[in-house]
């Protein structure tokens, strides 16, 4: 009796160990089963394809540069490397972007290491860097031993990439994040040429990117059909097949990029964010603890609140916003905030000028003409410096170099916080948009509350935003020529990225640029180089680096045809100046030797009508809203001489 006991007991006992050593072998072939297990597996086997076709470009270019091959086999290997790249991209951008900036695919200009104390210089490196060199046809020995040792560098680098990234395990929900970044790539940075600088390729790798997202979302039909959404896997696989035809056999400069965006990109975009949410994982907003700046919710590149503008700001979006934004208004417009009660931020940023003064540069508090163009504050909340110099870090910080500076408002906060507070309006309003203070008027809600009016002027309603926003909208063929114009063979999208056409860089939009342009001192011969350096001279201790010497921060050209003159220092006066300038390689085209230009050099060989038409594109970018002046100012204040200030417009 008692051996059959104890037998029985050791049976469940051997019965259990069995059931424990089997679970993590079941759960893992549960996982494995899943398509999220399916996908990690395909990645792993796509980046170590990735890998070995590094290595066997990298012999390639030492059998080039021995001239043991042609350049026709060499370009063949590129273009090999180049669709096995395309197919881990979009990974390995959202697992690893510091390492894809830094090593993979930065773009071939040097830049300063971020969130270091000192100034470190990072030389450009990568696949861009290998395409521009490939893209030059190679007349000197120096390119090809320049191309080896990239080819080297790309293949050590990539090993640490992928040994990183060999232990990685992405979720459903970064899969999602990581295909819909993809598609924000594709539209601006690929298609419009920014990736491939040299070969101008970026149509032709259309195709590995739309056939990788295909491949990955097909591991979802089992999921889709326990979700009755099926026909979501069918349309993505209808939308990405009507892609690929589109770019089938397709040039660069003839590529239809506005209906590729309208008919491709932003239906795949929804139809990812479909899927996702279809099959109830969960989303980057749920589990982020911070605003993102780019709202995952958005349909496409173009809905009006694809950026979030409160990502860029350090105010908070309840239900004070408002208040703080009319009080804002008010304060835009109200010359008490400089020293003289006669300047308000409205005397260089006028609403009907789209927040410029129209002057080819602004005066001073004295009238006399300062050394820079007055800059828009459209879409201006979008970006990660500011000022022309972009010594500014924070839109609500732009204020105080104002107050401060004597050519300007030639204030200080005490004079203008002692001001307002003998205001009982203005004391009423602060109360009311600052309720968690116990003595609201102070400098940095003064700040606050002009960024707030300010981060309003984004309205994305000018007639290319309702073309990609509704159905059944037309846009002239002059307007369409030149969006594609812009976006390809202009080269105007590789620095006026969309859909804010600024120097903000997708896909993530966390990042301002600014440009060397080499911009002239007078629209007349003899050409002399603007002596303004720019982002080199802007204070910022970090960013005292020898390729920022006339550098200036990249704005947006929406709203373009009412910020007249142009340039920082309003050198031009029209817009097909302004063309002529860039057509023919900006100040390497007026015959500067800037060895940093970041404008290429190169003229752009457009015909008149081609100028013409992107310059009516660029007019079709204004807004149809209009900003009104307050229809008067408070005018209680103690003293009676402040209450005889003038509102100005």
């Amino acid at each position: 009796m008692k051996t059959d006991t104890f037998f029985v007991i050791g049976s469940f006992f051997l019965a259990g160990l069995l059931i424990l050593a089997s679970k993590p072998q079941q759960l893992q072939s549960h996982y494995t089963d899943k398509a999220i297990g399916k996908i990690n597996e395909k990645f792993q086997e796509d980046l170590s394809t990735f890998y070995e076709t590094t290595l066997q470009f990298h012999k390639a270019t030492n059998s080039f540069q021995q001239e043991k091959i042609s350049e026709n086999i060499l370009q063949q290997e590129y273009t090999t490397l180049r669709k096995s790249f395309k197919k881990i991209e979009f990974f390995v951008e959202y697992l690893d972007k510091e390492a894809f900036d830094k090593t993979l695919n930065g773009p071939p200009l040097p830049k300063l290491e971020k969130k270091v104390a000192d100034v470190n210089i990072l030389s450009p490196k990568g696949l861009q860097v290998i395409d521009e060199l490939i893209g030059s046809g190679f007349p000197t020995h120096s390119e090809k031993k320049e191309l080896v040792e990239n080819a080297y560098k790309l293949k050590n680098d990539l090993k640490k990439i992928k040994r990183f990234l060999g232990v990685r395990r992405v979720t459903d929900r970064q899969f999602f994040e990581a295909s819909r970044q993809a598609m924000i790539r594709l539209a601006t940075l690929g298609i419009t040429g920014f990736d491939t600088p040299g070969t101008q390729s970026g149509i032709k790798d259309v195709a590995t990117v739309l056939n990788t997202q295909r491949t990955y979302l097909q591991f979802y039909n089992k999921e889709l059909h326990n979700v009755n959404a099926e026909n979501l896997l069918a349309q993505f696989q209808k939308i990405t097949a009507q892609g690929i035809v589109q770019t089938e056999k397709e040039e660069f400069d003839c590529f239809n990029r506005l209906s590729f965006i309208k008919n491709v990109v932003n239906p795949l975009y929804k139809n990812l964010k479909d899927i996702h949410l279809s099959l109830d994982y969960e989303t980057i907003e749920e589990v982020s603890r911070y605003p993102l700046a780019v709202n995952y919710n958005a349909d496409h590149l173009f809905e009006k609140d694809f950026l979030n503008k409160f990502y860029y700001v350090s105010i908070v979006n309840d239900s004070n916003f408002n208040k703080i934004a009319s009080l804002g208004k008010l304060l835009f417009y109200d010359p008490v905030l400089s020293q003289n009660n006669r300047v308000s931020c409205s005397s260089c940023h006028a609403p009907d000028k789209a927040f410029t003064d129209g002057l080819v540069t602004s005066n001073s508090n004295t009238g006399t003409p300062l050394k820079r163009n007055s800059m828009t504050l459209n879409y201006s909340v979008f970006a990660s410096s500011y000022f022309h110099d972009m010594r500014a870090k924070r839109l609500e910080d732009q204020f105080e170099h104002v107050v401060l500076n004597k050519d300007e408002f030639n204030s200080s906060y005490p004079e203008i916080v002692e001001k307002l507070r003998t205001s009982p309006t203005y004391t009423e309003l602060f109360v009311k948009a600052f309720p968690a203070y116990d003595k609201p008027i102070k400098p940095n809600n003064i700040d606050y509350a002009l960024a707030a009016y300010v981060m309003q002027f984004n309205t994305f309603d000018s007639p290319v935003d309702i073309y990609f926003q509704e159905d059944n909208v037309s846009l002239s063929q002059e307007v369409k020529n030149g969006f594609n114009l812009f976006t390809g063979k202009a080269n105007c999208a590789t620095c006026h990225f969309l859909p804010t056409f600024s120097g903000l860089v997708p896909p993530l939009y966390k990042e301002s640029e600014a440009e060397v342009l080499g911009v002239p001192e007078k629209n007349q011969e003899p050409w002399v180089l603007d002596d303004d350096i720019g982002r080199l001279g802007n204070g910022v201790t970090q960013e005292v680096a020898d390729f920022y010497a006339n550098a200036f921060k990249t704005p947006t050209v929406r709203n373009i045809e009412k910020t007249g003159p142009y340039m920082h220092n309003g050198v031009y006066n029209k817009l097909e100046e302004v063309m002529e300038f860039y057509i023919e390689g900006g100040g390497a085209g007026l015959g500067f030797g800037i060895d940093h230009q970041t404008l290429a050099p190169d003229p752009l060989n457009l015909s008149e009508t081609e100028k013409e038409d992107i310059i009516t594109f660029m007019k079709s970018l204004n807004d149809r809203k209009e900003f009104q002046f307050p229809s008067e100012l408070p005018r209680d204040f103690s003293e009676k001489k402040l209450n005889n200030r003038e509102l100005i417009k």
